[in-house]
Protein backbone atom coordinates (compact mmCIF):
# COMPACT_ATOMS: atom_id res chain seq x y z
CA UNK A 1 0.00 0.00 0.00
CA UNK A 2 1.35 3.10 -1.19
CA UNK A 3 0.63 6.52 1.52
CA UNK A 4 0.45 10.27 0.21
CA UNK A 5 3.13 12.03 0.99
CA UNK A 6 1.20 14.32 3.65
CA UNK A 7 0.34 10.78 5.42
CA UNK A 8 3.89 9.64 5.47
CA UNK A 9 4.75 12.86 7.53
CA UNK A 10 1.46 12.56 10.24
CA UNK A 11 3.30 9.17 10.81
CA UNK A 12 6.88 9.88 11.17
CA UNK A 13 5.67 12.69 13.61
CA UNK A 14 6.60 15.57 11.15
CA UNK A 15 4.32 18.40 10.00
CA UNK A 16 2.72 18.05 6.68
CA UNK A 17 3.89 20.33 4.25
CA UNK A 18 1.53 19.02 1.38
CA UNK A 19 -0.11 22.23 -1.15
CA UNK A 20 -3.27 22.82 0.21
CA UNK A 21 -1.37 23.77 3.64
CA UNK A 22 0.80 25.44 2.17
CA UNK A 23 -1.76 27.81 0.31
CA UNK A 24 -3.52 28.70 3.62
CA UNK A 25 -1.05 30.00 5.03
CA UNK A 26 -0.12 32.16 2.46
CA UNK A 27 -3.88 33.48 2.32
CA UNK A 28 -3.58 36.71 2.98
CA UNK A 29 -6.08 38.07 5.91
CA UNK A 30 -9.51 39.27 5.10
CA UNK A 31 -10.31 43.55 4.94
CA UNK A 32 -12.97 43.23 7.74
CA UNK A 33 -10.42 41.82 9.90
CA UNK A 34 -8.18 45.08 9.85
CA UNK A 35 -10.71 47.05 9.10
CA UNK A 36 -11.36 46.39 13.10
CA UNK A 37 -7.92 46.85 13.40
CA UNK A 38 -7.76 50.24 12.71
CA UNK A 39 -10.67 51.61 13.97
CA UNK A 40 -9.57 49.95 17.66
CA UNK A 41 -6.13 51.78 17.08
CA UNK A 42 -8.10 55.19 16.01
CA UNK A 43 -10.50 54.71 19.18
CA UNK A 44 -7.25 54.07 21.64
CA UNK A 45 -5.61 57.45 19.86
CA UNK A 46 -8.90 59.39 20.43
CA UNK A 47 -9.16 58.40 23.84
CA UNK A 48 -5.73 59.17 24.98
CA UNK A 49 -5.72 62.33 23.25
CA UNK A 50 -8.69 63.55 25.11
CA UNK A 51 -7.48 61.99 28.37
CA UNK A 52 -4.45 63.75 28.03
CA UNK A 53 -6.33 67.19 26.71
CA UNK A 54 -8.77 66.80 29.61
CA UNK A 55 -5.90 66.39 32.32
CA UNK A 56 -4.19 69.59 31.59
CA UNK A 57 -7.57 71.55 31.09
CA UNK A 58 -8.98 70.39 34.06
CA UNK A 59 -7.18 72.75 36.54
CA UNK A 60 -9.04 75.69 33.88
CA UNK A 61 -12.55 73.76 34.15
CA UNK A 62 -12.12 73.72 37.70
CA UNK A 63 -11.25 76.93 38.23
CA UNK A 64 -14.02 78.11 35.55
CA UNK A 65 -16.89 76.37 37.03
CA UNK A 66 -16.03 77.34 40.67
CA UNK A 67 -16.34 80.97 39.87
CA UNK A 68 -19.22 80.57 38.00
CA UNK A 69 -20.94 78.96 41.14
CA UNK A 70 -19.67 81.30 43.10
CA UNK A 71 -20.73 84.01 40.65
CA UNK A 72 -24.03 82.76 41.07
CA UNK A 73 -24.48 82.43 44.62
CA UNK A 74 -26.78 79.38 44.93
CA UNK A 75 -24.21 77.01 46.62
CA UNK A 76 -22.33 79.49 48.83
CA UNK A 77 -22.46 78.56 52.93
CA UNK A 78 -24.91 81.23 54.50
CA UNK A 79 -26.00 79.70 57.59
CA UNK A 80 -24.34 78.14 60.23
CA UNK A 81 -26.69 76.29 62.83
CA UNK A 82 -25.09 74.84 66.25
CA UNK A 83 -26.99 72.24 68.41
CA UNK A 84 -25.81 71.01 72.01
CA UNK A 85 -22.94 73.75 72.75
CA UNK A 86 -22.77 74.94 76.20
CA UNK A 87 -19.43 75.88 77.38
CA UNK A 88 -17.84 75.92 74.01
CA UNK A 89 -19.14 79.43 72.11
CA UNK A 90 -20.36 79.40 69.04
CA UNK A 91 -18.07 81.99 67.55
CA UNK A 92 -15.15 79.65 68.61
CA UNK A 93 -17.15 76.63 66.73
CA UNK A 94 -17.33 78.68 63.95
CA UNK A 95 -13.82 80.32 63.84
CA UNK A 96 -12.38 76.67 63.88
CA UNK A 97 -14.22 75.64 60.82
CA UNK A 98 -11.80 77.40 58.71
CA UNK A 99 -15.00 78.58 56.07
CA UNK A 100 -13.15 80.22 53.47
CA UNK A 101 -14.10 83.16 51.85
CA UNK A 102 -17.18 82.73 49.83
CA UNK A 103 -17.36 78.84 50.67
CA UNK A 104 -19.09 76.52 48.15
CA UNK A 105 -21.11 73.96 50.66
CA UNK A 106 -19.97 70.92 48.17
CA UNK A 107 -16.39 71.64 47.94
CA UNK A 108 -16.14 71.97 52.29
CA UNK A 109 -14.47 69.46 54.05
CA UNK A 110 -16.63 67.97 56.59
CA UNK A 111 -14.10 65.23 58.17
CA UNK A 112 -11.60 67.73 58.72
CA UNK A 113 -14.02 70.53 59.82
CA UNK A 114 -15.17 68.09 62.14
CA UNK A 115 -11.46 67.31 63.64
CA UNK A 116 -11.14 70.82 64.46
CA UNK A 117 -14.21 71.43 66.52
CA UNK A 118 -13.37 67.83 68.03
CA UNK A 119 -9.93 69.44 69.40
CA UNK A 120 -11.41 72.31 71.35
CA UNK A 121 -11.32 71.88 75.14
CA UNK A 122 -15.28 71.49 76.05
CA UNK A 123 -15.79 68.99 72.48
CA UNK A 124 -16.17 65.43 73.04
CA UNK A 125 -18.11 64.63 69.78
CA UNK A 126 -19.08 66.47 66.74
CA UNK A 127 -21.85 66.06 63.72
CA UNK A 128 -21.46 67.88 61.03
CA UNK A 129 -24.35 67.96 57.87
CA UNK A 130 -24.85 69.64 54.66
CA UNK A 131 -28.54 71.36 54.63
CA UNK A 132 -28.81 72.11 50.76
CA UNK A 133 -28.20 74.47 49.35
CA UNK A 134 -26.67 76.80 51.52
CA UNK A 135 -26.67 75.88 55.18
CA UNK A 136 -24.82 73.87 57.75
CA UNK A 137 -25.85 71.90 60.97
CA UNK A 138 -23.05 71.43 63.24
CA UNK A 139 -24.21 69.03 66.55
CA UNK A 140 -21.50 68.99 69.08
CA UNK A 141 -21.73 66.91 72.56
CA UNK A 142 -19.82 68.39 75.23
CA UNK A 143 -17.73 67.14 78.41
CA UNK A 144 -19.58 67.15 81.53
CA UNK A 145 -17.09 69.19 84.55
CA UNK A 146 -17.57 66.25 87.63
CA UNK A 147 -14.90 67.74 89.34
CA UNK A 148 -11.52 69.63 90.00
CA UNK A 149 -8.25 69.12 89.53
CA UNK A 150 -5.46 71.15 91.51
CA UNK A 151 -2.19 71.21 89.85
CA UNK A 152 -0.68 74.34 89.76
CA UNK A 153 -4.39 76.42 89.48
CA UNK A 154 -7.73 74.64 88.97
CA UNK A 155 -8.51 72.30 86.51
CA UNK A 156 -11.74 70.84 85.18
CA UNK A 157 -11.80 67.19 84.71
CA UNK A 158 -14.83 65.02 83.25
CA UNK A 159 -16.33 61.44 84.65
CA UNK A 160 -14.05 59.54 82.86
CA UNK A 161 -10.74 61.33 84.74
CA UNK A 162 -10.03 63.47 81.79
CA UNK A 163 -8.31 66.93 82.13
CA UNK A 164 -10.67 69.39 80.27
CA UNK A 165 -9.37 72.55 80.82
CA UNK A 166 -8.81 75.04 83.72
CA UNK A 167 -11.29 76.74 85.61
CA UNK A 168 -12.55 79.79 83.74
CA UNK A 169 -11.88 83.13 85.33
CA UNK A 170 -14.62 84.41 88.01
CA UNK A 171 -16.89 81.16 87.80
CA UNK A 172 -18.14 79.76 91.05
CA UNK A 173 -18.13 76.03 90.87
CA UNK A 174 -19.59 73.53 93.39
CA UNK A 175 -17.26 70.58 92.37
CA UNK A 176 -15.81 68.30 94.83
CA UNK A 177 -11.85 69.26 95.27
CA UNK A 178 -8.56 66.19 94.02
CA UNK A 179 -5.83 67.10 95.31
CA UNK A 180 -2.13 65.80 96.19
CA UNK A 181 -0.03 66.32 93.11
CA UNK A 182 2.05 69.00 91.96
CA UNK A 183 2.26 69.99 88.41
CA UNK A 184 5.86 68.63 88.70
CA UNK A 185 4.58 65.16 89.50
CA UNK A 186 1.70 65.15 86.88
CA UNK A 187 4.11 65.77 84.62
CA UNK A 188 7.24 63.35 85.70
CA UNK A 189 4.67 60.43 86.30
CA UNK A 190 1.77 61.03 84.09
CA UNK A 191 0.42 57.37 83.99
CA UNK A 192 0.78 56.67 87.42
CA UNK A 193 -1.49 59.97 88.47
CA UNK A 194 -3.59 59.85 85.49
CA UNK A 195 -4.43 56.42 86.82
CA UNK A 196 -5.12 57.09 90.45
CA UNK A 197 -7.41 60.55 88.63
CA UNK A 198 -9.42 57.98 86.99
CA UNK A 199 -10.08 56.04 90.28
CA UNK A 200 -11.00 59.08 91.91
CA UNK A 201 -13.48 59.82 89.27
CA UNK A 202 -14.79 55.88 89.79
CA UNK A 203 -15.15 56.15 93.65
CA UNK A 204 -17.13 59.76 92.98
CA UNK A 205 -19.73 58.01 90.63
CA UNK A 206 -20.23 55.24 92.94
CA UNK A 207 -20.83 57.78 95.55
CA UNK A 208 -22.63 59.93 93.52
CA UNK A 209 -24.87 56.05 92.79
CA UNK A 210 -25.18 54.67 96.07
CA UNK A 211 -24.92 57.49 98.70
CA UNK A 212 -27.74 59.70 97.90
CA UNK A 213 -29.65 59.10 100.59
CA UNK A 214 -26.26 59.50 102.52
CA UNK A 215 -25.77 62.24 105.01
CA UNK A 216 -22.36 63.36 103.58
CA UNK A 217 -21.41 64.07 100.35
CA UNK A 218 -17.73 64.35 99.35
CA UNK A 219 -16.14 67.60 99.85
CA UNK A 220 -12.21 66.53 98.94
CA UNK A 221 -10.00 63.69 97.67
CA UNK A 222 -6.60 63.40 98.20
CA UNK A 223 -4.47 61.05 95.90
CA UNK A 224 -1.39 59.41 97.18
CA UNK A 225 0.78 56.66 95.10
CA UNK A 226 1.47 54.62 97.99
CA UNK A 227 -1.76 54.79 99.77
CA UNK A 228 -4.13 55.44 97.54
CA UNK A 229 -7.00 57.72 98.14
CA UNK A 230 -8.61 59.11 100.85
CA UNK A 231 -11.99 61.22 101.45
CA UNK A 232 -12.94 64.35 103.24
CA UNK A 233 -16.81 64.65 103.71
CA UNK A 234 -18.82 67.61 103.64
CA UNK A 235 -20.13 68.58 107.31
CA UNK A 236 -18.28 66.10 109.54
CA UNK A 237 -15.26 66.59 108.13
CA UNK A 238 -14.68 62.93 108.79
CA UNK A 239 -11.55 61.41 106.47
CA UNK A 240 -11.99 58.10 105.13
CA UNK A 241 -8.68 56.20 104.24
CA UNK A 242 -10.07 53.75 101.20
CA UNK A 243 -6.46 53.31 99.36
CA UNK A 244 -6.46 51.67 95.62
CA UNK A 245 -9.21 49.33 95.46
CA UNK A 246 -12.55 47.63 96.48
CA UNK A 247 -14.05 50.83 97.35
CA UNK A 248 -17.71 49.38 97.11
CA UNK A 249 -16.85 46.66 100.04
CA UNK A 250 -15.15 48.84 102.04
CA UNK A 251 -17.83 51.70 101.89
CA UNK A 252 -20.51 49.43 102.93
CA UNK A 253 -18.12 48.84 106.01
CA UNK A 254 -17.81 52.16 106.89
CA UNK A 255 -21.58 52.64 106.40
CA UNK A 256 -22.09 49.55 109.35
CA UNK A 257 -19.82 51.16 111.41
CA UNK A 258 -21.49 54.60 111.48
CA UNK A 259 -24.81 52.52 112.34
CA UNK A 260 -23.28 50.95 115.41
CA UNK A 261 -21.45 54.52 116.28
CA UNK A 262 -24.85 56.59 116.13
CA UNK A 263 -24.41 59.64 117.25
CA UNK A 264 -20.53 59.04 118.73
CA UNK A 265 -19.69 58.88 114.94
CA UNK A 266 -19.76 62.97 115.48
CA UNK A 267 -16.58 62.23 117.84
CA UNK A 268 -14.39 60.59 115.15
CA UNK A 269 -11.92 62.26 113.11
CA UNK A 270 -11.02 59.27 110.78
CA UNK A 271 -12.18 55.80 109.75
CA UNK A 272 -9.20 53.31 108.21
CA UNK A 273 -10.95 51.27 105.98
CA UNK A 274 -8.50 49.67 104.17
CA UNK A 275 -8.54 46.62 106.33
CA UNK A 276 -9.87 43.51 105.20
CA UNK A 277 -13.33 43.39 106.32
CA UNK A 278 -12.44 45.91 109.45
CA UNK A 279 -12.40 49.55 110.07
CA UNK A 280 -10.19 51.15 112.49
CA UNK A 281 -11.70 54.20 114.00
CA UNK A 282 -9.75 57.16 115.30
CA UNK A 283 -11.22 60.10 117.09
CA UNK A 284 -10.44 63.79 117.28
CA UNK A 285 -7.84 65.45 119.36
CA UNK A 286 -10.13 67.40 121.14
CA UNK A 287 -12.98 64.42 122.40
CA UNK A 288 -9.60 62.20 123.42
CA UNK A 289 -8.89 65.37 125.84
CA UNK A 290 -12.25 65.59 126.99
CA UNK A 291 -12.17 61.73 127.66
CA UNK A 292 -9.05 62.09 130.17
CA UNK A 293 -10.39 65.16 131.88
CA UNK A 294 -13.40 62.69 132.52
CA UNK A 295 -10.98 59.58 133.90
CA UNK A 296 -9.08 62.21 135.64
CA UNK A 297 -12.41 63.27 137.76
CA UNK A 298 -13.67 59.29 138.29
CA UNK A 299 -16.69 60.44 135.79
CA UNK A 300 -15.75 57.54 133.18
Amino acid sequence: MILPRSEKSKRRGRISNSRTDVRRARRPQSKSSNRKLLLLLAFSCILGLGGGALWLWWPTLVAGADGWLKGREDFLVKEIIVHGNCRSSRLEIVKVLGLAPRQLIFTFDLKKAQGRVDALPFIEETRIHRRWPDRLEIKVKERQPKALLYLDKLYLVDEKGRVIAPVPEAERLDFPLINGVSMAQWKNQPEVWSRLLRKALDLLNLWEKKGREWPEKVAQIGLDEVCGLTVFTTDMDWELQLGLESFDERLEHWRKILKVLGERSAAVKYFDCTGIGSVVVGLRPQTIRDDERAEEHGQK
